[in-house]
């Protein structure tokens, strides 16, 4: 069996920064392939840390094409300006056009606040894409951030349309190789109309194609029955013996997204990733992050 692939980017972020996601997932026993995209304004010393992890690190910089000689099946333009939101997966159908047959599965995520629980994989995964949703209570309309979004990129009238659906994170989504290359060209398909591709994130995108089906066929993951658990509107959670964060049916989550809205969540995170609070306490102060 092929092995599993991780894309994530990041830049402006040192390894402090990235190391709860990156001690937590090697520590959740994911034994993959991991790539980040890291940007100009990531550090030499933080790219050397991560590459002795066994991150395979690819540098981009910030005008299209981005890398050089990009595969010739890969989009030849994008809108100008548009946000890393958006031109990042430029960068990730570019690696699966090159690379993607080596593997089984792909899974796209944030990287400065999720963490692993479990192999992000280590679920029953079907021919199908996983699209993360977070609160039945929150809606598209209801959120300021996903209603700016919406109105920047489609308008008042798309908004009006999307107002009452339950939003989807677009921070963590997977699936079989297949259905992530097919979701990476919609969404960049889609980005190119946009009316503003620098003042809408590509979760208005993400919104707009999975309300309307094209993005079928697809598994919508809510917390109380999920891999992928996503925090920032959740305030009610629970914890097994060993201070992991349950689903509601009470089996540990795989992947934790958004927990960092959350100072207690935050503490306890920090339990499970870090050895002790000391390892911590020298992070903080090795990047000078201490008040």
């Amino acid at each position: 069996m092929k092995p599993n692939l991780i894309l994530s980017i990041s830049d402006n972020y040192n390894y402090f920064h990235l190391s709860r996601f990156f001690k937590s997932l090697f520590k959740s026993g994911f034994q993959a392939r991991v790539c980040l995209f890291a940007g100009p304004h990531t550090g030499p010393h933080t790219v050397r840390k991560l590459r002795s992890l066994g991150v395979e690190v690819l540098p981009y910089q910030t005008r299209f094409p981005y890398i050089d000689h990009p595969h010739p099946d890969n989009f030849k333009q994008l809108p100008d300006p548009v946000h890393l939101y958006n031109f990042r997966h430029f960068l990730y159908y570019d690696y699966l056009l090159k690379r993607g047959q080596e593997f089984e599965n792909v899974l796209l995520t944030d990287v400065r606040d999720v963490v692993f629980q479990r192999d992000p994989f280590d679920f029953p995964i079907e021919q199908a894409l996983y699209v993360a949703m977070e609160s039945r209570e929150k809606t598209i309309g209801s959120c300021d951030y996903n209603s700016r979004w919406v109105l920047a990129g489609y308008g008042p009238k798309k908004l009006a349309e999307l107002a009452g659906q339950i939003v989807s994170c677009a921070g963590t989504t997977l699936g079989p190789l297949a259905q992530v290359k097919r979701y990476l060209h919609t969404l960049l398909t889609a980005i190119l109309d946009l009316k503003d591709a620098y003042g809408c994130a590509d979760q208005a995108v993400h919104n707009d194609l999975l309300h309307a089906g094209a993005l079928w066929p697809v598994r919508q993951l809510f917390n109380e029955s999920s891999p992928i658990l996503t925090m920032g509107h959740e305030y009610d959670f629970q914890l097994d013996a060993q201070g992991y964060l349950l689903d509601g049916q009470g089996r540990r989550a795989n992947t934790v997204h958004q927990y960092d809205r959350h100072p207690a969540l935050m503490r306890i995170i920090d339990q499970q990733v870090f050895a002790s609070p000391l390892e911590l306490y020298y992070l903080k102060m090795r990047y000078k992050l201490l008040p």
